[in-house]
């Protein structure tokens, strides 16, 4: 009786098969032609239906005794001799066990892949991916849909185990008219001379034709060898279109027309250089323009001389071996000079912060706006939570004089007096994480920026009414000396404040040896005119015998990392760490052979580096792979959670790859 059972049994149990397996066929041809996709999931679907359908059996409702009876294995036999493999199924399809060797295939992936072992990086892909994850793989030239799905198998003695299948799904052409499709999108790019004025400035009458001339038909035939087209549109910029593949191809010259420009010569002048900003995607041409200005714009921002491409948030970097170039921007801090008037004319009070751990630059330029501020009878105060040992004797000699003895007010109590027409100015820094008050400049309804640093690609303050940002500049106290200078209003400097103006200056120009211009010398003789001295300035920055010795150990104990690039770790225990480390910095610039300088020190719970070179190595994209930024010769960062030691890896890490990016 129990054999008549049984034999019911199995008859059922076939003719269930039957009609189960039509179903599933025919809701694997209804997927296909609904969608792909979901044809392979239904595939994976059906395979994990059939292993655990005819391996189940009565076993897995506990029909045999085995209730609860699993085993962490699976009889790889018995799933060969039971399980029904699909060999009409039109798409490679393989059985695996759980560490991903394959255990049965179909015809159609014995036919695809006769050597089974070229599937086992694809396998290893997919397993990183995850189950039920489709995952685009190159196979030998092809590429497929690839999809690996988990499940449990239940023999009829009631053990249990797991095994994947593998779906792949040719989409080699599908994938080649993609790629062709994303190659064939336009991208926009905006070009502009830097120097444009400067150079013809300097030619003769009849040579300056001449030079535009050159100029439009070198940038003419560049477009014509990127299969682009390139259009004037001002007598210093351009419009470029081109394809985003051929934009691969400019890519491997490294917009090698950088170069072309420069070397022009129609006379005796000044060598040409450009800037472009070459934007990509988004979904239209609109936004592919906003792109392309966003990163001209932050290209002029860094110093010119650059290409940068901008696809979403990413940006390539391209050139910038030339240093910042240099404007003649009377005009421009003229306009600014007067804008600035009127705002702070049209304002209730105002307040001027600059970046956190202020420098002699950042405080010399708070002065400098509150001095304007008291020619037009304004109430000026500076945000300032605490005194960075930089500017400690500055402080102290603001003490001292009558004015400034009220003049500095915490954030939070700036937060109570401010109002609708509260007008915030931000000096010596663009970024918004940078500033000394956080919480002031959300809160400001205006804000004026004046910075030269070069610009950066992170968190940039853009609710700016006025920006006066000049990466030429040797300090943002030139640029405050020159908006004294420029506004109608006569504005008498105390003593004080010319020295704090001069003081900004000499730090940044390392005692007028670095990023030093004409319009440099001409703020520091105007500031000497009102009452700045030298000698006082110097006392300034006058070190006692510690920090001396501590500037000595890290000269001493730096290394040559790759025998050109100089780096070493300052002492800690000194009062004025960060300013012993910079000027050790300086210092090892003056050894033959250093291309650039990195020296950190650890103060509280943050590393300070900082970063120096002539030139020849761009350390400011050096520092922003640390997530700092600065100058093409001077720059810096700031390293949380880590200690020397780690930082050294850090810099050692970050040098490689700027290396490596000049190289490819």
């Amino acid at each position: 009786m129990d054999d008549t059972s049984g034999k019911r049994k199995n008859k059922k149990k076939g003719e269930t098969n039957m009609v189960g397996g039509a179903a599933v066929v025919l809701m694997i041809c209804v997927g296909f032609i609904i969608d792909t996709k979901l044809g392979i999931g239904a595939i994976g679907g059906a395979a994990a239906g059939f292993f655990a359908w005819s391996l189940l059996g009565d076993g897995g409702a506990g029909g045999d005794g085995n209730d609860g009876r699993r085993a962490t294995f699976l009889d790889t036999a018995v799933l060969q001799k039971n399980f029904p493999m699909p060999q009409n199924m039109p798409i490679p399809y393989a059985v695996l066990d759980i560490r991903g060797h394959i255990l049965m295939v179909n015809e159609s992936f014995a036919k695809e892949f006769p050597d089974a072992e070229k599937v086992v990086p694809v396998v290893e892909k997919l397993k990183k991916a995850g189950t039920g994850e489709h995952v685009t793989v190159e196979v030998e030239g092809k590429y497929y849909d690839a999809m690996l799905n988990h499940c449990e198998v239940v023999e009829e003695n009631g053990a249990v185990g797991a095994v994947l299948n593998l779906t792949l799904v040719d989409i080699s052409r599908q994938y080649a008219l993609e790629q062709q499709l994303d190659s064939s999108e336009t991208v926009v790019g905006m070009l502009f001379l830097d120097n444009y004025e400067e150079v013809i400035d300097t030619l003769a009458e009849d040579r300056q034709p001449l030079l535009s001339a050159v100029v439009d038909r070198k940038l003419t035939q560049f477009a014509i060898d990127a299969n682009g087209v390139m259009k004037k549109l001002e007598k210093d910029r351009y419009i470029f279109l081109l394809s985003k593949g051929d934009l691969e191809a400019l890519k491997e010259k490294k917009f090698d027309i950088m170069n072309t420009i420069r070397e022009i010569n129609v006379g005796e002048h000044i060598p040409v250089t450009m800037s472009m900003g070459i934007g990509i995607g988004g979904g239209s041409l609109d936004d592919a323009m906003q792109s392309a200005k966003a990163a001209l714009d932050l290209a002029l921002g860094r110093g010119g001389d650059q290409v940068l491409i901008k696809e979403g948030e990413k940006y390539l970097f391209y050139g910038a071996k030339a240093g910042e170039v240099g404007r003649n921007g009377r005009i421009r801090a003229r306009v600014k000079a007067d804008a600035l008037w009127e705002l702070m004319g049209a304002s209730s009070s105002i307040l001027v912060m600059g970046h956190r751990n202020a420098d002699l630059d950042s405080l010399g330029s708070c002065m400098g706006i509150c001095a304007i501020a008291r020619a037009m009878d304004k109430k000026c105060r500076i945000v300032m939570n605490d005194i960075s040992i930089g500017i400690k004797r500055m402080y102290g000699q603001m003490a001292e004089n009558g004015h400034y003895e009220t003049a500095f007010i915490k954030e939070k109590d700036a937060l109570k007096e401010m109002d609708e027409k509260t007008l915030v100015i931000v000096v010596d820094t663009h970024r918004t994480s940078m500033v000394e008050g956080p919480s002031v400049l959300e809160a400001a309804k205006k804000i004026v920026i004046f910075d030269h640093h070069r610009k950066s690609t992170l968190d940039f303050i853009d609710q700016a009414v006025l920006l006066y940002h000049e990466p030429y500049a040797s300090s943002t106290s030139e640029l405050i000396t020159e908006m004294i200078q420029h506004i109608g209003k006569k504005i008498k400097l105390k003593s004080i404040e010319a020295d704090a103006l001069l003081a900004g200056i000499t730090l940044d120009t390392k005692n007028f040896a670095v990023k030093t211009g004409a319009i440099t010398f001409e703020a520091a003789g105007f500031l000497r005119r009102n009452g700045g001295d030298s000698i006082r300035v110097r006392m300034l920055f006058q070190n006692d015998i510690d920090s001396y010795k501590a500037k000595a150990v890290a000269v001493r104990d730096a290394e040559l990392f790759l025998g050109c690039m100089a780096i070493s770790v300052c002492p800690a225990n000194v009062e004025n760490s960060m300013l012993t480390a910079a000027q050790a910095a300086d210092d090892l610039m003056n050894v033959r052979g250093v291309r650039a300088s990195f020296v950190c020190c650890k103060v509280g719970e943050l590393v300070y580096v900082s970063a120096r070179s002539f030139g020849d190595v761009n350390v400011q994209r050096i520092m922003e792979k640390l997530g700092g930024g600065g100058h093409f010769t001077v720059s810096g960062a700031q390293l949380k959670d880590c200690t020397t030691d780690e930082a050294l890896v850090q810099i050692r890490n970050a040098i490689e790859e700027y290396l490596k990016e000049e190289t490819t």
